[in-house]
């Protein structure tokens, strides 16, 4: 039986199998094989690499591969994210987090949200230096946590992760169906009857924010800045048309661009975009859907990332 020693780095390059330092079938599929099982030689300490490096979990002593979301579940994480980090710095509540914000657990369990809304005060008081190099981890959970299922997850599996992060100071879970365009909000203090939210209804975010998105905004295949920026672009707009969209654009293209290509932009890059002007801000929206990379989108912005 293999020890915590035998965790190892793994190369990107490297197919799934040849991945695993230990034998094939060795780690479990998922959180419930995980929980069946008698408790296994990981932690957070002796597989922080791991953690880090790779899409994995940590249940029951085992670590669990995570299953990479396709195309349009990552564009209506981003979408999501986008949207709840802007309202929440409009409001003074805190910021929406992407995917692979570690959270240790009270049972030791590290899990990474698909998204996430966190506060301020719990950002600066749970958040520490945890394992040999003392990255910073979330102990405990975010107030709101996004997960989207994939055609993998079973419902029980579902179940025994939402447990898990209610009796971790989680407040809220959006379980989130892409390709039905359906989200249930679950609450910690009704975790078996779940509010069901379609295309035609909107959000309620409360109460971290205010009345909330149209659910056809979240799933649109191209939602706009203005949609994802919601009542801050209204206010914006209020202040003077014309910046109100620059400003609104500015804040939300490095939002878009990421969902589209699934990478960050430069900090350079978004310096640029300060520097924009209108048109040039709607020539750089557009190309978000055209664009066949990001190093052509990056053309249409004029910026060479071998300069960065």
């Amino acid at each position: 039986m293999n020890t915590p020693s035998a965790v190892k780095p793994r190369k990107k390059k490297d197919t799934l199998p040849e991945r695993r330092s230990d034998p094939p079938g060795y780690w479990p599929r998922d959180i419930l094989e995980a929980y069946t099982r008698y408790r296994g030689p990981y932690t957070i300490e002796n597989a922080e690499t791991v953690l880090e490096e790779e899409s994995v979990e940590l249940y029951n002593g085992w670590l669990v591969w995570q299953e990479m979301t396709d195309p349009i579940e990552r564009r209506v994480v981003a979408t999501l994210q986008g949207m709840l980090d802007i309202s929440a710095r409009k409001a003074g509540f805190g910021q929406g987090l992407p995917d692979q914000l570690e959270c240790l657990l009270s049972d030791g369990s590290v899990v990474k949200p698909d998204a996430s809304l966190i506060s301020w005060a719990r950002l600066q008081n749970a958040v520490q230096p945890y394992g040999p190099r003392n990255r910073p981890t979330l102990i405990g959970g975010p107030e709101l946590v996004i997960e989207v299922r994939s055609p993998s997850n079973r419902r029980a599996q579902e179940r025994r992760k939402r447990r898990l992060y209610f009796a971790n100071n989680v407040q809220t879970v959006w379980d989130v169906d892409a390709d039905r365009q359906l989200i249930w909000v679950y609450h910690a203090a009704a975790p078996m009857a779940p509010q069901q939210y379609g295309v035609e209804d909107e959000l309620d975010c409360t109460p971290f924010l205010p009345s909330w998105r149209r659910v056809a905004d979240i799933f649109a295949e191209q939602a706009s800045a203005e949609a994802v920026a919601g009542e801050v672009a209204q206010a914006w707009r209020a202040e003077g048309r014309d910046e109100g969209i620059s400003e609104t654009l500015r804040a939300v293209l490095p939002l878009l661009v990421q969902g589209r290509f699934g990478t960050p932009l430069p900090a350079q890059a978004i310096a640029r975009l300060a520097q924009c002007p209108l048109p040039q801000l709607q020539r750089l929206q557009t190309a978000v859907q055209t664009s066949t990379s990001l190093e052509a989108w990056l053309q249409v912005l004029a910026f060479d990332p071998t300069q960065a």
